[in-house]
């Protein structure tokens, strides 16, 4: 899956991604195994050989919404439970049979540490990621629901393939009718 992720096509993860192949702890899940559990401390962050992972939140009224994916060569995290050794703000749950790279936070910090490289690294990732979650908030406000949609779309035509449309209905916000009604809508047009 290209561009889930936008954050993922603005830095080169190379050296990254290297330093989780070499130094990470190999770990297969199944379709359905959780990374994390919400509430539950994120003991690491991984580096996504192959296979999706879901993140979704159950909310106080117990529904559960879909509010992220990792795909393979992508990273997978609640990084604030991580950094902060708190309980998870979200579920983190493999979708099919996934192989990970995993690090616990004290490797990743001593990678951090190596030098003023790897700190500006850090520091260029955390900010990237920043400006995609900000963008996204302000999409969920400021655009319409097709607007959204079609947004995804065009950055991800084949997410259909992946995840299912109650999914993607989750992850903007709406009903899969809503969905539904949309596509119907644009398939006229």
């Amino acid at each position: 899956m290209i561009n889930f992720n936008e954050y993922m096509n603005e830095i080169d993860f190379s050296g990254f991604k290297k330093f989780f192949l070499e130094k990470g702890k190999s770990i297969e899940f199944k379709k359905k195994d959780y990374f994390v559990r919400q509430n539950e401390p994120c003991k690491f962050v991984g580096f996504v050989e192959s296979g999706i992972f879901r993140y979704t939140r159950i909310n106080n009224n117990g529904n559960e919404h879909v509010v992220g994916y990792s795909f393979t060569e992508d990273f997978v995290c609640d990084y604030p439970s991580l950094i902060k050794r708190t309980g998870s703000l979200t579920h983190i749950q493999a979708v099919t049979a996934c192989s990970v790279y995993i690090l616990s936070m004290k490797e990743l910090n001593d990678f951090w540490e190596t030098n003023m490289v790897t700190q500006r690294f850090g520091r260029l990732v955390a900010e990237e990621i920043f400006i995609e979650l900000y963008g996204r908030l302000l999409d969920f406000y400021c655009d319409t629901v097709e607007q959204r949609y079609i947004t995804l779309l065009q950055r991800c035509p084949n997410l259909p393939q992946y995840i299912t449309l109650k999914e993607i209905a989750s992850f903007l916000g709406v009903t899969p009718e809503t969905i539904s009604h949309i596509r119907r809508k644009l398939r006229q047009n």
